[in-house]
């Protein structure tokens, strides 16, 4: 039952940050490609591989200890939501004839990692975003255990 709760809390977590990307300019600067999709798919995988990994995490971290995870896992999760999308976009030959394709996967996470770290609206609010996340999974996980 654990598990299960864990690929639901992920898939509703990546889908809440899909929309998060996609209010910070996800699709307008291209990360995504020419298919809102490739976003939406990278967000779920990205929500369900970052569940998983905390989830293992809870068990040997503090509550308090979610003060410097938080902001780790998203660095973190911004490189797999960048490489998965990067992997989609490969998949299906998403990239212009004038593009590098690995350039443009690179390009895509150290621009997210640029916005989370120097625009400190942005930055704040992803973060704080974050902890809330890791907050409220962590809080039901431990709460069955």
């Amino acid at each position: 039952m654990r598990h299960l709760f864990v690929l639901v809390a992920g898939v509703l977590s990546g889908i809440l940050w899909w929309a998060v990307s996609w209010l910070l300019g996800g699709g307008a600067y291209g990360i995504w490609g020419t298919h809102r999709t490739t976003g939406l798919i990278a967000g779920i995988a990205t929500g369900v591989i970052t569940a998983a990994a905390s989830t293992l995490a809870y068990r040997r971290l503090s509550v308090k200890s979610l003060y410097w995870f938080s902001p780790l896992s998203v660095y973190g999760a911004v490189a797999i939501y960048g490489l998965v999308i990067f992997l989609l976009r490969s998949l299906i030959a998403d990239f212009a004839t004038n593009e590098i394709p690995w350039a443009v996967g690179l390009q895509g996470i150290l621009g997210m990692w640029w916005g989370i770290t120097v625009l400190l609206p942005i930055g704040l609010g992803v973060q704080a975003l974050a902890y809330l996340n890791h907050r409220l999974l962590r809080g039901v996980l431990m709460a069955g255990r």
